[in-house]
């Protein structure tokens, strides 16, 4: 019987586009927004991660784009604006709540962008707990982030189910004892969910 129901953050709770974001904010410059994400997003592991400062962040988003420091440094302070919470995220957690079922979140997840996102991340209070990243200097689908919220909260992974946009990290979730629904939209993530609360 499942009783706790885990939330990764970032497309499942909350939407995200950064090449929509970029675009909006360069004007529509389609080869910088290109160049931009090539060099931030291969090291956004290590954003997520929590170990090195944001100068050395920053550091290695322009070490091999230098002329475009002043780019890099907008993208970083307004990356707020790429996230929204989605309608449906409040009235799912409430439901699920009310139901008698403890919700926490597992996500990859850095303290600047908490920091950028605190209005997207309201519901967050709704919740029981969770584990962001940052906090525990480990990202997913390293086993031991799931075995950090399993020993946080003693929790019985066969009691637990996992919700995540991405496959690897659902496998994962699998292969440390929890189930796991892969989040390709709500409404079949929903469905998907229901079947296995109905066991």
């Amino acid at each position: 019987m499942i009783k706790t129901i885990i939330f990764d953050i970032g497309g499942v709770l909350i939407g995200y586009d950064w090449t929509m974001y970029m675009m909006e904010l360069f004007d529509g410059d389609e080869a910088l927004v290109t160049k931009l994400k090539e060099n931030i997003f291969r090291h956004w592991d290590e954003v997520d991660r929590g170990v090195i400062s944001e100068d050395e962040l920053l550091a290695l988003f322009t070490r091999d784009i230098p002329e475009l420091e002043k780019e890099v440094k907008l993208f970083w302070d307004n990356l707020g604006d790429a996230l929204w919470q989605y309608d449906f995220t409040k009235d799912w957690l409430h439901d699920l709540k009310n139901r008698g079922y403890q919700l926490l979140f597992l996500s990859n997840w850095s303290h600047h962008v908490k920091e950028c996102a605190t209005k997207q991340l309201d519901f967050l209070p709704i919740l029981d707990g969770g584990v962001f990243s940052y906090k525990v200097n480990l990202i997913k689908p390293d086993h031991a982030i799931y075995k950090e919220i399993i020993k946080e909260y003693n929790l019985i992974p066969e009691e637990c189910v996992f919700l995540d946009d991405r496959l690897d990290n659902c496998k994962a979730a699998k292969e440390c004892g929890m189930s796991a629904v892969q989040v390709v939209n709500h409404e079949i993530a929903v469905e998907n969910l229901e079947k296995l609360l109905a066991r």
